[in-house]
């Protein structure tokens, strides 16, 4: 994700920025040494600068979208509103073009330099190398413009930290400083101002590039493995909408899975068996709720044998079996994202109306002789989902809240400003610092 990658490249270059003294961490006793570890520094800060200008790209169209435009200027060669980032946009494609420095290789992301500086550099050129698949086109078409001028706001703080170690390293051998590197701040420094004026939104952490989660084959895992194992694999194959009878069965073994795994996170953290005890008292709230869905369509086969394997293995354990808290974790997030995912499946099937209502019809009670006459019931589409009680249990206890990520979206990035206004002690406290 994009969160995981910015904030990798962030940390290491808030660590470069607090490096002083540079040619001796390079390089202690030889020149061809530096001038060695001085052109791979050169390639990793390509790799940089290249993430720099995609992002750059992505995130102009959008940082702005919703001010009107200024009428045009005849005097001025430009009066369009967000000139800022338009202007770091050029400067990181000279900086990018105008070098006779190719991106670091597959082979130098892959391995670790024994020099720290090295290390540091070859840290972020991977997570850079890695944001290019979070940031690119086909990933960044549902940003929003809070998003967006988030990642404008990153890429004008990483410039800045590139300008100012340009500047650092300037007397390493055969060192190639960045074009216009004057103007590369400047604009920079612009855009981050022009950036800072709206409220930043850290939910774009969360969005890039995964990868695809598959389901876990071979044989049943022993002990409360095969739990785990069955329990993953029913995630994976929530991807498939069931149809109604299915997903009271995925419910079912829900409710019985909290119940059974209680007596063993009771243990170990009883909070955590509470939360699991509530959570299978909504599955048998659920559960009752859905006795009056019906619905034929979908296909939930896989999911309904991934949910009686877990329930069957469960039961299947000892009493006496002590369940790590490593493994407790797990469950807790596998039972997150299938709550998230049924709950989804229960507004969606409504909302297109594959889930439908039963109702009961009055009828004219004639007098055939008979003692019993059987309700007359059908099923009926619902006019809005909100209307139906499972869905507001659902809404309401079912789906798990949405964690703050401006706590640790917002350290990495609250770092590397500080690193970026950090300044070298004096030379008296130097001496008494060992490493400086």
């Amino acid at each position: 994700m994009y969160g995981e990658n910015g904030a990798q490249m962030r940390t290491e270059l808030a660590a470069l920025l607090r490096q002083h003294r540079i040619m001796r961490r390079l390089g202690a006793d030889s020149s061809a040494e530096r001038a060695a570890a001085g052109q791979q520094i050169l390639r990793f800060r390509q790799t940089i600068l290249v993430w720099c200008t995609q992002a750059i790209g992505v995130a102009r169209p959008l940082t702005f979208p919703n001010v009107p435009q200024k009428p045009a200027d005849p005097f001025r060669a430009a009066s369009d509103h967000g000139a800022a980032a338009t202007e770091l946009a050029r400067a990181l494609e000279a900086a990018r073009d105008q070098t006779t420095t190719q991106p670091a290789s597959s082979p130098e992301f892959t391995t670790s330099s024994p020099n720290r500086v090295v290390e540091h550099w070859r840290l972020a050129a991977r997570a850079a190398a890695l944001a290019e698949h979070d940031t690119a086109p086909d990933q960044a078409i549902h940003l929003t413009a809070a998003q967006a001028r988030t990642i404008a706001g990153d890429v004008a703080a990483i410039s800045q930290a590139l300008v100012v170690l340009d500047r650092r390293y300037r007397n390493t051998p055969g060192w190639e400083s960045i074009a216009a590197c004057d103007r590369l701040g400047w604009a920079a420094l612009a855009t981050a101002l022009d950036v800072s004026l709206g409220q930043p939104d850290y939910s774009v952490d969360q969005t890039g590039w995964r990868p695809r989660t598959k389901p876990i084959g071979g044989p049943a895992k022993p002990g409360v493995l095969g739990v785990l194992q069955a329990e993953h694999n029913l995630l994976v194959r929530l991807d498939s909408f069931p149809d109604a009878m299915t997903l009271r069965l995925v419910v079912d073994s829900q409710r019985l899975l909290s119940a059974g795994l209680t007596p063993y996170a009771e243990r170990i953290d009883p909070h955590l068996a509470r939360q699991w005890s509530a959570r299978a008292d909504i599955y048998s709230r659920i559960q009752s709720e859905l006795r009056n869905i019906g619905g034929r369509l979908g296909n939930g086969k896989a999911a309904a044998g991934e949910a009686a394997n877990a329930v069957s293995r469960l039961k299947a354990l000892r009493p006496a079996t002590v369940i790590e808290p490593r493994r407790l974790g797990g469950f807790q997030t596998l039972f997150r994202r299938i709550d998230s995912r049924i709950t989804e499946i229960v507004e969606s099937g409504v909302e297109r109306g594959v889930f439908v209502q039963r109702v009961t019809v009055p009828r004219l009670v004639s007098g055939d002789g008979r003692l019993v006459h059987p309700v007359r019931e059908r099923f009926v589409p619902v006019a809005r989902a909100a209307d139906l009680q499972v869905v507001r249990t659902a809404r309401e206890h079912l789906r798990p809240p949405h964690e703050s990520t401006v706590s640790s979206a917002g350290t990495s990035r609250a770092d590397l400003h500080a690193a970026l206004i950090h300044r070298p002690p004096s030379k008296g406290a130097q001496s008494n610092v060992p490493g400086l």
